[in-house]
């Protein structure tokens, strides 16, 4: 009478199975990252692995809904063989490029900062044409994942072809009503393990929050289950933290006022150029264990205006790109440039500099496309955009990105060369980008290191000195603002970078050749987004609409930097930070020094309460902004 539902219980066993398999891509996931890991104690890692079950169940029993649903039908028993291979195929078909995600995101963590999700489905467009690469790389671990996706396949087929027992349906009421209770038991489990219990809201990432430590809490968390939750997910709340428009700007860097520049700025017409470092985090620059891999950009920042607290507005170059050239951080989960939100009014660089008749550029060595650069660029209002396509020479491309640093950043100064002053001109670095590889000519100039990447980065330092090399020739140099930044960080390279504050830490440094910078306190905090009105500030260029989350590095105050990543909102102050995650009902303070998040702080209550406002009239704001498409308030003429 029960043997027809037997079908059900071999649903359950798939789900005991991919179980199995998600727990077996977590401790991949371990191991292969293991320098990072190594630091954390061996019960924190046990408990990931414990917490991380509930987690497994929730993307298991959505990987199996489709076949789950399908084993209600009272398939005749002379169709085992046919259900057998309907139930395998589907089973296939959605869950092992949900296991292979997971398998993925053992390297990709190293470069994002977090699981896999909906949003970041655009990176499969930039890796088109590159896989072989990315084998060629990452051959181990492909090798690896391969037996581990085909053991997944094999053993689902040989589960589902066991032995069904008594099969033989009996049309009576009796049965039809023993296999509707186990329907409705089956479909009763379903509903909880998608929801992860029995708790009024079902899990989401808030829930895997259970270390202050987000490496472990993306331990916890499997790329199935990221995946899924933030697909459509509408992570823009109608946030009304302050009825008071004026309240809540009074918080925001934009409301301080006094330029240090006022009487100072150069008399001369003044150039801009932005240079962009990919993946240049704060710790590969200086001296570690007597050797530098940055010495000609570490002797420039001798001669700069530096910031010791200075933070990216993202973790990956969309966002990075937005921030620095439109002014706009990455406070939701899809990137701003990639999302419906970028058809909204925003003034990006481009457009406030053609008001003074400069000629605008933006040079990247990738090629045309990647990453939506080139359409952003207009709607910010870069005139003319450098690419791979408009280099011309193929036999410079590094075969995976585009074409490499060196050749590109001689290309581009000839065509610098030949602009019109004034001009602000922009470049995105390209080669300290996985898979991490340089010139045939330098594989032995350039050490490895203890990470692949630190041989990149000194290839891109040795570029950008004979790039300043040829470019302190020129007659447009000593009239020229050289703004230097990184994208984003990536593998951490010292332990007092592997935490939440380090993720961030990028170098912002201001360079000119001629003009001595006023006395300004290089302990503020800086951000990508001070970037634009720092240089309009600088070229005395007033703005009619104004952007209140950034704010001009020449003006002084008490500033914050927010930042999000997987449903938490950070803000880092001089003093302190603000860790506040979505769903958590109070945000939680800690030392700035205490990067690792071990001893949160109730005192003192008075400087919690104004950061914990500053925090709130950013989030405010910004999604306002966004929702409401309405960025910018007018300038009062401050």
């Amino acid at each position: 009478m029960f043997g027809h539902s037997l079908r059900l219980i071999k649903i359950f066993a798939l789900i005991l199975l991919l179980m199995v398999f998600y727990a077996l891509a977590r401790a991949e996931f371990l191991i292969w990252n293991w320098n990072l890991f190594h630091s954390k104690s061996i019960t924190d890692i046990l408990w990931a692995f414990f917490v991380g079950m509930r987690f497994d169940l929730s993307a298991a029993f959505c990987g199996v809904a489709p076949i789950l649903l399908l084993s209600f039908f009272p398939w005749p028993a002379k169709w085992n063989s046919v259900w057998e291979k309907v139930t395998w195929g589907v089973f296939c078909l959605v869950n092992v490029p949900f296991l292979i995600l997971n398998l993925v995101d053992t390297e990709f963590i190293n470069f994002v900062g977090r699981r896999f999700t909906y949003d970041t489905i655009f990176i499969l467009n930039e890796a088109q044409g590159k896989m072989l690469n990315f084998v060629g790389s990452y051959w181990l671990l492909f090798l690896i994942n391969t037996v581990i996706v085909a053991g997944l396949m094999v053993s689902s087929w040989f589960l589902l072809r066991r032995p069904f027992g008594n099969t033989h349906w009996q049309g009576s009421l009796k049965a039809w009503g023993a296999h509707g209770l186990m329907c409705f038991l089956a479909l009763a489990l379903a509903v909880f393990g998608i929801r992860g219990g029995f708790q009024r809201k079902p899990i989401n990432f808030v829930n895997a929050n259970v270390f202050t430590a987000p490496l472990l809490n993306n331990l916890v968390l499997n790329s199935t289950f990221t995946f899924i939750k933030s697909y459509g997910a509408n992570d823009i709340k109608h946030e009304k933290y302050f009825a008071d428009k004026n309240e809540m700007l009074a918080l925001l860097n934009g409301s301080f006022v006094g330029s240090s520049l006022k009487g100072q700025r150069p008399t001369a017409p003044q150039n801009v150029m932005i240079i962009m470092l990919e993946s240049f985090g704060s710790e590969y620059f200086g001296t570690v264990d007597g050797v530098t891999r940055t010495p000609f950009l570490d002797s420039l920042m001798k001669k700069s205006l530096v910031f010791e607290n200075a933070y990216a507005n993202g973790r990956r170059s969309i966002e990075g790109i937005a921030a620095i050239m439109g002014g706009i951080p990455a406070l939701m989960s899809e990137p701003f440039i990639s999302s419906h939100f970028t058809a909204n009014y925003f003034l990006g660089l481009g457009t406030l500099l053609a008001d003074k008749k400069y000629s605008t550029s933006f040079f990247h060595g990738g090629h045309n496309g990647t990453m939506y650069f080139d359409s952003f660029m207009q709607s910010a209002g870069i005139e003319k955009y450098y690419g791979a396509s408009e280099y011309g020479n193929s036999k410079d491309d590094d075969g995976v990105w585009g074409i490499w640093d060196e050749p590109f950043l001689q290309w581009m100064l000839k065509e610098v060369n030949g602009f019109k002053q004034p001009f602000m001109t922009s470049v995105f670095t390209l080669s300290s980008h996985q898979p991490f590889k340089v010139p045939a000519q330098y594989q032995d100039v350039f050490k490895e290191g203890s990470l692949p990447i630190l041989k990149t980065i000194a290839y891109t330092d040795m570029s950008l000195e004979k790039f300043f090399a040829e470019a302190e020739k020129q007659p447009w140099f000593k009239n020229t603002l050289f703004v230097i930044t990184a994208d984003h960080t990536s593998i951490h390279y010292r332990p007092e970078y592997t935490n939440e504050v380090g993720d961030y830490m990028v170098p912002i440094f201001f360079y000119h050749p001629e003009f001595k910078f006023p006395k300004v306190d290089s302990k503020m905090v800086v951000q990508h987004i001070d970037i634009l009105p720092t240089i309009l500030d600088f070229l005395e260029i007033p703005q009619k609409e104004e952007n209140y989350m950034g704010s001009s590095i020449f003006v002084d105050g008490d500033k914050v930097a927010v930042v999000f990543n997987d449903g938490i909102y950070q803000l880092f102050a001089k003093d302190y930070r603000i860790r506040w995650a979505l769903g958590q009902a109070e945000p939680v303070m800690f030392a700035i020094e205490d990067r690792a998040g071990e001893t949160p702080l109730t005192e003192p209550a008075a400087r919690k309460a104004v950061l914990v406002n500053k925090m709130k009239a950013q989030i405010q704001y910004f999604n306002e902004g966004m929702w409401d498409n309405k960025l910018y308030y007018p300038n009062p003429g401050r």
